[in-house]
């Protein structure tokens, strides 16, 4: 199995995602997720009327990624939520181009959370909930069919969701897929999340998922909070998921999700954040962790 991990690592300190890109050189890496989770706010590119500013930035973005020999495998489409945001045509036209961009890198697997309120709470309303996504998840999907790229739902915690409907359970995923009944809807497993639930062993998890696993975001916590943390740095039984994955004969990609590692900055001067190079040596143990637990089974792949 080949690891993967976000660019939006180093979003904190590059101006564009071709940088951050750059910021992965020399840290073991060679599969990347592009992070376009912030790309429905203020005057990113994608949210512009002009066409040509995020097929620029994508341009760039492949062209530094050719460069240092960077493969895209996985994405994470915006964080917009239709039922709690405004200016919903341009949110989501923002989440079509990002979805498009996808296509034009050959990303095969997107990940998308689907959309929550009060509205719908946790566990009653699964119905209307499955009901309102299948309306916001049609215009997405449909650009996944112009490329033939699996769009995969989330699961998540009652630590970040509280009453609000959205996945927790591998039973609810496969229930929304079903639901949809699309061919390119599959799901991503959030270990994070999972761990917020109680879930440290997720080995029954992953199996129940079956073929409606096609993306992965691996990260730690205390079981407390999302702290997006490497692995062994929580609760997180790790080997645990090496060996679902590889009973399972998973095809997809070992994608961490660690944008909290090192990224917690100080509110006080004169220390806001480490540097840089501080950051990068960071993924570089992330990079040798993820060998360490594939090696270990005898999955690792470069």
């Amino acid at each position: 199995m080949k690891i993967a991990t976000t660019i939006g690592d180093m979003y904190p300190y590059c101006s564009a995602p071709a940088e951050a890109v750059r910021c992965y050189e020399g840290t073991g890496f060679r599969y990347l997720d592009y992070n376009f989770y912030h790309a429905h706010e203020g005057d990113s590119p994608f949210m512009l009327d002009d066409d040509s500013c995020w097929r620029k930035q994508v341009r760039e973005t492949r062209e530094a990624a050719d460069g240092c020999g960077f493969t895209f495998v996985q994405a994470h489409l915006p964080g917009y939520n239709p039922m709690g945001e405004a200016d919903h045509p341009r949110c989501m036209r923002a989440m079509c181009r990002t979805a498009e961009a996808c296509g034009i890198l050959g990303i095969p697997a997107m990940v998308i959370h689907t959309s929550y309120s009060k509205q719908h709470r946790y566990p009653d309303d699964k119905e209307a909930y499955f009901e309102y996504n299948k309306k916001f998840l049609a215009p997405v999907l449909q650009v996944a069919e112009r490329y033939g790229t699996t769009l995969c739902i989330e699961n998540t915690s009652t630590g970040n969701m509280g009453v609000c409907y959205f996945p927790r359970t591998p039973a609810e995923m496969n229930d929304l897929v079903k639901f949809v009944g699309h061919p390119l809807l599959g799901c991503c497993w959030d270990t994070g999340h999972a761990v917020m639930e109680g879930k440290a062993d997720q080995y029954a998890d992953l199996q129940e998922l079956g073929e409606n696993l096609k993306a992965l975001h691996i990260h730690d916590n205390s079981g407390q909070s999302d702290q997006h943390l490497p692995p062994y740095c929580g609760k997180l039984q790790l080997d645990r998921i090496v060996e679902a994955l590889r009973d399972m004969k998973f095809a997809g990609f070992f994608t961490f999700e660690v944008d909290g590692f090192l990224n917690r900055f100080s509110s006080n001067p004169p220390v806001k954040k480490l540097p840089a190079e501080v950051r990068r040596e960071g993924l570089s143990l992330l990079f040798k962790i993820g060998r360490f637990a594939l090696e270990s089974f005898g999955m690792f792949e470069e």
